[in-house]
């Protein structure tokens, strides 16, 4: 599944970034890296992006780059579903 998929209130662990290299690194300063889990907060209407807590650090991606991140959504414990 795709981030951008995810509904409001789901929790998920990323299971790869399809992104370019330099985006790739900015993206793991921020928490948004294989392994990480994340949650997403809110979406901006018209598909404009979303915002997402990932790991304590707040942020917001836009759609074109939420589209390229695999996720796994994850039980309220933490594990895998």
């Amino acid at each position: 599944m795709k981030l951008s998929e995810m509904a409001v209130g789901q929790t998920a662990e990323i299971v790869s970034i399809g992104t370019e290299k330099k985006l790739t690194a900015r993206l793991q300063t921020l928490n948004v890296a294989v392994g990480k889990q994340v949650k997403l907060l809110r979406r901006a209407p018209f598909r404009g992006g979303c915002m997402l807590d990932a790991e304590g650090v707040r942020l917001a991606l836009r759609e074109s780059i939420a589209q390229r991140i695999d996720v796994v959504l994850t039980k309220d414990n933490g594990q895998k579903t």
